[in-house]
């Protein structure tokens, strides 16, 4: 009686109950690739609660950053598993994010009308990789303060404006100030609320022109109904998540500060890497090539290209590929029906050949601990690593196109023989032959 009291003040004042019977009603995808966003979005969840939680321990300053999160591991388990959770759910976030747009380009769920949304997908993912650099660098440990000055090094790379950028960056010359209160800003409140506005245009533009399917029926939108197929679906996927997280945190130590200590100019860690979505920007200074010339009398260091121009590039180059795609199929049409990687082998090898080089990039970003361990000089790993970057994206994008066209030739053979119809016809001695014949 009283939630049906409650229900029908708010639906007499703000007409709730039309909104709620139109969500309960709608059609959601039921293929497992769809959730892959889903995860993306409960990591997010778990990355804004446990954020709040360790707000109120952190102290952003330099004399205090890195004690105070040492005093929050050591002082109870929960601070412990708390700072864990929330760098894990950063990693499974960035990773869920990735996962789900190559499963958007490879089945080309970006094209006509949804172009918009992928430059929303592609703005997150930049955004989350750099809300996580922003985090780890926070403790302001060796690990982070060697990372902030590589990216300070590269600030300052950048001609007339670099220099300036650096000095309200960091309040002055590195490390400056203001340089950790200005990180912590970012990670805290600018950062986490531009990733939640575009999460809400995302889900918001799904809603409104309805979710790509694997049907090739584009009159009937298949899936299941918000209630209570897709909810319980839902919570299931958001427990499962949970758990696997908070199992991570509790079984796998990631960023273990205690053991680099706190930053100093004279020391640099060793081994040390960047987490696994920021490694390819450091591989990508290890292999960058030593070009360095001025303009207008402004030195342009060698930095410049691999750590500012290269992912410049890419992103842009992300930002306009519904455009480019278009351009290059000529196809312009409204799509809702999505397209079988297999149906288009040069996107799968283009994709892979990206996929590739960023591998590629990841691996360098530790080879000077390869070298060690293979016991190997490290100049030798950069030239295989700077022969490979193009060589070997090359070869792996053309074994991909030429597997995913195999496999559509395969496909498509079976669906003839399937096709196939045996008749039985009788023969003038009496007996019976079967005879094979195509349907019509």
């Amino acid at each position: 009686m009283i939630t049906r009291r409650i229900g029908r003040f708010f639906d007499e004042r703000l007409g709730t109950n039309a909104a709620l019977r139109y969500f309960a009603t709608k059609i959601y995808p039921d293929h497992w690739s769809f959730y892959l966003g889903e995860f993306a979005l409960y990591a997010f969840g778990l990355l804004v609660a446990t954020g709040i939680w360790l707000t109120f321990v952190y102290d952003a300053s330099q004399s205090s950053a890195y004690s105070s999160v040492v005093a929050l591991s050591r002082s109870a388990p929960v601070g412990y598993l708390m700072r864990q959770v929330h760098h894990w759910s950063a990693v499974t976030f960035v990773a869920a994010i990735l996962l789900h747009m190559a499963r958007i380009f490879f089945t080309a769920a970006f094209r006509k009308p949804r172009e918009v949304n992928w430059v929303v997908g592609v703005s997150m993912l930049a955004l989350a990789s750099l809300a996580g650099f922003t985090g780890y660098s926070l403790p302001f440990d060796a690990l982070a303060g060697t990372g902030l000055r590589i990216a300070d090094s590269v600030m300052l790379a950048v001609p007339l404006v670099g220099g300036w950028a650096a000095d309200v960056l960091n309040g002055g010359s590195y490390p400056g100030p203001m340089l950790l209160p200005h990180l912590y800003t970012l990670h805290v409140y600018f950062l986490p609320v531009a990733i939640a506005v575009l999460l809400s245009l995302h889900l918001g533009m799904i809603i409104y022109q309805k979710h790509t399917q694997f049907v090739p029926d584009p009159a009937h939108v298949v899936g299941r109904r918000f209630w209570p197929d897709y909810a319980l679906r839902m919570i299931a996927a958001l427990g499962f998540s949970a758990a696997v997280i908070v199992a991570l945190a509790a079984s796998v130590e990631i960023n273990p500060i205690e053991n680099f200590g706190t930053y100093h100019d004279w020391t640099v860690p060793n081994p040390a890497a960047p987490d696994w979505y920021a490694a390819f920007l450091d591989g990508a200074l290890r292999l960058g090539p030593a070009w360095e010339f001025r303009i207008a009398g402004h030195p342009v260091p060698a930095i410049f290209w691999p750590g500012v121009v290269m992912p410049l590039v890419v992103f842009l180059f992300a930002i306009c590929w519904p455009w480019i795609d278009a351009r290059f199929t000529r196809d312009r049409a409204k799509h809702d029906v999505l397209v079988p990687p297999t149906f288009a082998p040069w996107r799968v090898g283009f994709g892979v050949a990206l996929l590739f080089a960023g591998f590629v990039l990841t691996l360098a970003a530790s080879d000077d601990q390869q070298a060690f361990t293979l016991h190997v000089p490290v100049e030798n790993l950069v030239v295989f690593y700077r022969i490979a970057l193009p060589v070997g994206s090359v070869i792996a994008g053309c074994l991909a196109g030429l597997f995913a066209r195999e496999l559509r030739a395969r496909d498509t053979q079976h669906g003839k023989e399937s096709e196939r119809v045996v008749v039985l016809r009788r023969t003038a001695s009496g007996g019976f032959a079967e005879e094979d014949t195509q349907s019509t």
